[in-house]
């Protein structure tokens, strides 16, 4: 705790330097005040002689050397006000530095700001902030139960741990320091903590993980047959019994899902949690593939209708998929085939249609901060500066939270499919951070629902084909008509000349000799997903296996053009 009590130690030296500019500040204030006073009465005992007067001039001759006194004096008060403050000032800066966020320079005024502006409850929480690492360090010597009591004591400092955490290469640095001892009371003792820091090695978040869905699942289980079991005797639930009866149905539902995805682990693709979040809805996000050796990270991004509960293990499944071709293409390229993939249900999507939810950005408003965070989690876990070695590929509503995310947060490569819509707040490629030429689009021809999100119902053109349906160039080259506008907030198409992005084909393709099919609808994965539930495979998705858009998802995810040409 040495560094503790220095901190300590300097934050009362600085408290004491300004508290004694500020009792200084404070006689400066009062001399001040008697001298205004002094003035403002010669001011009006001058105006009362004046106008007493008989002459027409507005400062008779004989008054201008009171005039001119009385006007020193001001000028001479209001030096001395002006070096009050700025003497003030000058002690903040020198113990909290310039551009303080809760120590602010004087910025004029009767009154000196720090005296009204000063936020000493933010000033508590940052010196508490300071302390977060040493404690838990302390606290883990002792074994995982005193990080669970003090995390039952304490929720809303464990909370702040997750809302404002330390930055990720502070937690590396601490993190590495600690013994495996103190590691392992960590991951059990404050799991849920650790499971989602950024700095703290993904393998080790992964275990974390793992332990939070041991822990709570069968607690949620025993809970939520409590409940079910007062239901069936047609007991009254109150309304809080009723809100937690809904809520933990859709823990369990996320937990249960969790689970049985990392059963399907394997060690040719082994699946990790690297994020969990118990709240409404549950929010998870798996990796394949090792993250803390990885030379290039995709995340996935879901669009309407995903959940952890029902999504999870498909969605994850379309990682793995796309992780295996990613695997394919760096050994055709001679590029590193240590790659990982991120199944990531970081949001709340929209409902599916009937829904109006997917016509409107709000979703993807919230859902484009949460990505946005995760990216940089993952650039300044690993150290990858300005997007390196980053790529995001999202499906249809993910496409609108995926590009509104861009446009803040750098990456190397985005990949959007089956688009329900781009904000305009993103009205071009050129509005998003991605280097030129890396931001690619592609829709199957049978795909009528991504349009939909776009505010366009369309049907087929008899007669017309096209990789890239085009809605608002010229009609005789569509391959559809338009039959209902809707009013969606997010109506640009990223595959149309007019937004820019690159294209390539999801529809039925040959390469290299061998015949690959293209996506039959809208969906991402349902081929996965019919495997998953052990029915045969009717139809195929943008993220299935052995799928065009697989192919050339992988390709241009990993930087190069479909037909395997690095991009610059």
């Amino acid at each position: 705790m040495d560094a503790v009590g220095r901190t300590a130690s300097d934050l009362a030296s600085a408290g004491a330097a300004v508290s004694a500019a500020l009792e200084a500040f404070a006689v400066e204030v009062a001399t001040v005040r008697k001298r205004r006073r002094a003035l403002l009465a010669d001011i009006e005992e001058l105006r009362a002689r004046v106008a007493a007067s008989d002459s027409d001039d507005a400062v008779p001759h004989e008054y201008r050397a009171d005039n001119d006194d009385l006007h020193t004096r001001a000028r001479r008060l209001r030096a001395e006000w002006e070096q009050a403050q700025d003497d003030l000032t000058r002690v903040i800066r020198s113990q909290v530095g310039d551009g303080s966020p809760f120590l602010p320079g004087l910025g004029g005024g009767m009154i000196a700001p720090p005296l009204v502006m000063t936020d000493f409850g933010r000033v508590a929480r940052n010196f508490g902030d300071a302390l977060r690492l040493p404690l838990l360090k302390e606290l883990a010597a002792r074994g995982p139960q005193a990080l669970e009591q003090w995390a039952a004591e304490h929720p809303d400092r464990a909370r702040r741990l997750l809302d404002a955490p330390p930055d990720a290469e502070t937690v590396k640095g601490w993190w590495n320091a600690l013994s495996a001892d103190e590691r392992t009371a960590l991951i059990t003792g404050l799991s849920a903590v650790v499971g989602n820091l950024n700095g703290v090695l993904y393998a080790d978040r992964g275990l974390a993980n793992r332990h939070t869905l041991e822990v709570e699942l069968p607690r949620a289980r025993a809970r939520y047959e409590e409940l079910s079991a007062r239901v069936a005797r047609a007991e009254p639930l109150s309304v809080a019994e009723r809100q937690e009866y809904a809520a933990l149905a859709e823990r369990v539902g996320a937990l249960e899902a969790l689970k049985r995805t990392l059963l399907a682990s394997t060690a040719a693709a082994p699946r990790t949690i690297i994020a969990l979040t118990l709240g409404h809805p549950p929010l998870a996000a798996v990796a394949v593939g090792n993250m803390d050796t990885a030379t290039n990270v995709t995340v996935d991004v879901p669009g309407m209708g995903s959940s952890v509960a029902g999504s999870m293990e498909a969605w994850t499944g379309g990682a793995e998929n796309l992780y295996n071709e990613q695997r394919k293409v760096a050994q055709q390229t001679g590029a590193s085939r240590d790659v990982a993939t991120v199944a990531w249900l970081g949001y709340e999507a929209p409902a599916m249609p009937l829904s109006t939810e997917v016509l409107r950005s709000t979703k993807a408003e919230a859902g484009a901060r949460h990505l946005g965070d995760f990216l940089d989690g993952v650039a300044a876990a690993r150290g990858w500066p300005h997007g390196e070695h980053l790529s995001v590929v999202a499906h249809s509503y993910g496409t609108t939270t995926a590009t509104l995310a861009a446009a803040h947060t750098p990456v190397d490569n985005l990949v959007l499919l089956a688009s329900a819509g781009v904000d305009p707040r993103v009205p071009n490629v050129g509005a998003v951070s991605v280097p030129e030429g890396h931001v690619w689009a592609s829709q199957a021809k049978s795909d009528f629902t991504a349009n939909v999100g776009r505010g366009a119902i369309e049907v087929p053109k008899p007669g017309f084909g096209g990789d890239q349906p085009i809605s608002e160039a010229n009609p005789f080259a569509s391959n559809r008509t338009l039959v209902l506008p809707l009013p969606s907030t997010h109506p640009l198409n990223p595959g149309s000349d007019a937004w820019g992005a690159r294209t390539f084909s999801s529809n039925d393709e040959r390469v290299d000799g061998d015949d690959l099919p293209g996506s039959d609808g809208h969906g991402a994965t349902p081929a996965t997903e019919a495997a998953l539930a052990g029915n045969p495979v009717t139809e195929r998705g943008y993220l299935d296996a052995e799928t065009s858009s697989i192919r050339n998802t992988a390709y241009t995810s990993l930087g190069y053009t479909p037909d395997g040409k690095k991009l610059p």
